[in-house]
């Protein structure tokens, strides 16, 4: 019975379970190299913002042949009328093949290749099983960068984005997060944000080795963003909401997107010297 349930699992397409256990896209270190490669060759966003405005956030939509719950978040996203930008925070697709249903809703293809949108993406575990990770590369690019938010020449707040989809930073990204955190922590930014797709204190195997960091690296993640002053560590990946207080940082896990979601939601961040946030229902979701 055990094994006939194995196989079930096994033919899902939803299921990678090789993915599982072991990696089947290029490994973190790859995909930080090819990530960098391209951040290098566009360059770093500077995004002209007053100094208060709306960051949209929104996870694991897990797209595939329904599509209502992330084409509602983009409508009240584009809708907004306060200065606005969104951080998109992984599992976009469910199984393989469905980033061009995905993209049509987002719009992005050829877009955030050239950093010309406010919708900043990382990639999450399903986004990348199936080896789909240069598919993925394809419609955004990169999934470690950093970028920030000016008022003319006046920093605001810087964001950074890493790539957890595969339960690790890996030694060549977490080398470079404590290297760019020791070169802007003495910048002058008002708020430090890094956002990601893995939580870092739910320990939970579901997702094979994809589904949370190491205890090990979890500690060595805090302690580097509580010794630069980070402010955030958003995230999705649970599916369940969680706001911890860690050593003066607050980790966010936000709620699901996805249409098969009873209560799905996305959050809203206001922006300035101080920030306030809240999580708003989906629902009704068509």
């Amino acid at each position: 019975m055990a094994l006939l349930g194995l196989a079930c699992v096994a033919c899902n397409p939803n299921y990678d379970m090789i993915g599982m256990i072991n990696g089947t896209s290029p490994e973190i270190a790859q995909r930080f190299k090819e990530s960098r490669h391209f951040s290098d060759s566009v360059g770093v966003v500077h995004l002209q913002m007053p100094k208060n405005y709306r960051i949209f956030v929104c996870t694991d939509s897990h797209i595939d042949s329904t599509h209502y719950g992330l084409a509602k978040f983009i409508h009240l996203y584009k809708a907004d009328t306060m200065p606005h930008m969104c951080l998109y925070l992984g599992d976009l697709i469910n199984a393989q093949g469905y980033f061009p249903h995905a993209d049509s809703i987002l719009h992005l293809e050829g877009v955030m290749t050239n950093r010309k949108d406010t919708i900043f993406m990382t990639c999450g575990n399903h986004d990348i099983y199936f080896n789909q990770w240069h598919n993925w590369q394809k419609y955004y690019g990169s999934s470690t960068y950093w970028f920030d938010t000016r008022n003319g020449k006046d920093l605001l707040d810087l964001y950074i984005c890493l790539d957890t989809s595969e339960g690790t930073l890996g030694t060549d990204q977490m080398r470079w997060l404590k290297e760019l955190l020791a070169q802007k922590k003495g910048a002058g930014y008002r708020h430090m944000i890094v956002f990601s797709h893995t939580h870092l204190f739910k320990q939970d195997n579901s997702q094979g080795h994809t589904s949370n960091l190491s205890l090990e690296e979890t500690y060595e993640l805090t302690s580097v963003l509580t010794e630069a002053g980070v402010k955030f560590y958003i995230c999705g990946h649970d599916h369940s909401r969680e706001v911890t207080d860690y050593g003066k940082v607050h980790y966010i896990t936000v709620d699901s997107s996805t249409d098969a979601e009873p209560d799905p939601y996305y959050m809203v961040m206001d922006m300035g010297e101080q920030v306030n946030y809240q999580f708003i229902s989906l629902l009704p979701i068509k």
